[in-house]
């Protein structure tokens, strides 16, 4: 990248719901002298951004003016977010790093590697989001103290490191760096699997009550708490569960192992109610232990 952080910087969006406005909206209070190029599928979103003057340049799809951009931001699903790689690949211009916000790096990393893009493209994935979605429900708070994984190639220089950590951090995020492989192992079990849990949970009661819906009725904070993200985007979802399927299956195994050791454990408690209690117990001081660290 021939410019300084210090410079004025063109950021481009490809992909302009959730993350990226509150991505967008960060930067904008940072550095409101950086320019700001946006497309989506929908460029409702795009136009409101603009309106709102977080947004300066509006595209209708990827052309030249993508090819004045520093950073390129790819906001879209997973299948697509490969898809666009390859269309940036003729417009980038010499020193721009594509960057994605993709929950699961593996296949995005593998297909950089097969268009040789190595050299340009970074991983990157904001630990941020709600079960509400689109730029309407977008702010800047959201990355604020928001982790934000950094997985860089082989190629990725110290420059081009250095430059992304401080993008990160002006959006008042923190930067944290890993292998992409590891990434994908990691949030299979502190995103995908409990994402998977609370749609099963819904999907349990759903199922089970009955025709006064009781459940439902008295379905109250813990139930609540539990199954919040399960109003999660089902297309998005779907592709993630299709994208890092070796790991989230792996984490399910193990957690269905811990679930059958509990029903034994429960199943038994008439037969001896002294190795039940002290079971359920450790489980719930230990799990108790842990959550507090957080």
């Amino acid at each position: 990248m021939t410019k300084n952080i210090n410079n004025i910087l063109n950021i481009g969006f490809i992909g302009f719901g959730l993350i990226a406005g509150s991505m967008a909206k960060a930067i904008k209070n940072a550095h409101p002298e950086y320019i700001i190029t946006a497309t989506s599928r929908s460029l409702s979103s795009v136009y409101d951004a603009q309106k709102d003057g977080v947004i300066d340049i509006v595209c209708e799809n990827i052309n030249s003016s993508f090819s004045e951009c520093d950073f390129i931001f790819l906001c879209t699903p997973v299948v697509t977010i490969i898809d666009y790689l390859e269309q940036l690949k003729p417009v980038k211009k010499n020193g721009c790093i594509i960057t994605d916000v993709g929950s699961v790096k593996t296949a995005i990393h593998e297909a950089a590697q097969k268009i040789n893009m190595t050299d340009c493209f970074i991983g990157g994935h904001p630990m941020a989001g709600s079960e509400r979605s689109g730029y309407t429900n977008s702010k800047a708070e959201l990355m604020r103290n928001a982790k934000y994984v950094i997985t860089p190639t082989d190629e990725t220089t110290d420059e081009q490191l250095s430059l992304y950590r401080q993008l990160i951090l002006d959006m008042k995020s923190i930067p944290i760096v890993m292998d992409y492989r590891t990434h994908d192992h990691v949030v299979a079990a502190i995103s995908h699997l409990p994402h998977l849990l609370s749609a099963a949970l819904s999907k349990v009661v759903m199922d089970n009550d009955d025709s006064n819906k009781y459940m439902h009725k008295l379905a109250a904070g813990g139930f609540k708490d539990t199954t919040r993200i399960a109003a999660s985007s089902p297309e998005m979802w779907s592709q993630i569960c299709s994208s890092n399927n070796d790991a989230i299956c792996e984490m399910l195994d193990i957690y269905i192992r811990q679930l059958s050791e509990i029903k034994d454990v429960i199943a038994g408690s008439k037969k001896n109610p002294a190795a039940e209690a002290a079971y359920i117990e450790k489980l719930f001081n230990d799990a108790g232990d842990y959550r507090r660290t957080f």
